[in-house]
């Protein structure tokens, strides 16, 4: 019986020892910790054909066990940045070492060819009462990143349009989202007007060469560079103003005319704009023009946005 007694405290000790050895061993073998990275600047300026590689330019990793891991460094992610400049994001990396443990560190990128998502307006959003129509097929958006994203255009706004809306003036937003994160907002009124004789036959309509630029801050504008023509009983070609001198008594006599009978002087039309190319924001300028055949009056607005 004591040599039993003295076999199984053995076998316990023996237990003991090697259990203790197995979690020093463990112990010893665990790798807790991921691997610290660093980053040789705060911020990288590229373009945005970069690759991955020129965006990990100056990132390292270091593992207390593994040692340098730099070679595991990946791009997690890019997100817009809510303040501050425009073409500037939030960059983050990742490396792993051989335990799959993970660090990670970010830093400033900028992207110095970047831009906002932009709209295109292919027309006047004027549109006859009682008919249905879709503002997706005048309305469209690109992205210098991810292309056409006009699929991902919203409308919202205190103003709820109908299936077949009455006539009057409807108040709207676009919205619009890249694949980073950065939106762009445009303000616009959708008109619906009553769809006559008169609206089809008598009232004249200009006709601009586009209803929505964007220009650089600082550069200049002419709104009268985005007319086209006007449609008064027949396409009238918008000429510029001339003048014409005849003398008589000594006083000189100015008027705005154009040679061509199928062409109005641009002084036939009036232009206000408030468009201030010194402070970036959305602009208006407002045309009209009053027809000398009908007497029926007509407007267009070129939206203008200041970047």
């Amino acid at each position: 019986m004591k040599r039993i007694k003295n076999i199984v405290g053995i076998i316990f000790f023996v237990s003991l020892i090697a259990g203790i050895y197995y979690l020093y061993i463990n112990e010893k073998a665990a790798d807790p910790k991921g691997p610290v990275l660093s980053a040789r600047s705060e911020s990288i300026t590229v373009g945005l054909d970069a690759s991955d590689q020129e965006i990990l330019e100056g990132i390292a990793a270091f593992d207390d066990k593994d040692g340098d891991v730099s070679d595991s460094i990946l791009i997690e992610n890019i997100k817009k940045q809510e303040e501050g400049e425009d073409n500037a994001f939030t960059v983050t990396y990742v490396a792993f070492d051989k335990s799959n443990n993970a660090g990670r560190i970010s830093r400033t990128l900028y992207y110095e060819d970047y831009r906002k998502p932009r709209f295109t307006l292919t027309q006047r959003l004027r549109f006859p009462e009682n008919q249905d129509f879709s503002l997706f097929n005048y309305v469209h958006a690109d992205d210098c990143i991810d292309g056409d994203i006009s699929p991902f255009i919203t409308f919202y706004g205190n103003d709820t349009i109908p299936e077949k809306p009455d006539k009057g003036i409807y108040d709207c937003t676009l919205q619009v989202k890249n694949s980073v994160g950065d939106s762009a907002l445009l303000p616009v009124q959708i008109e619906i007007y009553e769809d006559s004789y008169e609206e089809h036959s008598l009232r004249p309509q200009i006709i601009l060469k586009e209803y929505l630029t964007y220009i650089e801050k600082g550069d200049k504008f002419r709104p009268e560079d985005y007319l086209d023509y006007v449609n008064d009983q027949g396409i009238l070609l918008i000429g510029p103003a001339q003048d014409k001198t005849e003398n008589t008594d000594n006083t000189d006599n100015t008027e705005d005319m154009t040679s061509d009978a199928h062409s109005i002087s641009v002084s036939r039309i009036d232009i206000h704009s408030d468009v201030d190319t010194d402070v970036p924001g959305i602009y208006s300028a407002e045309y009209s023009y009053k027809s000398e055949k009908t007497g029926y009056e007509c407007n267009a607005s070129l939206i203008v946005i200041v970047e």
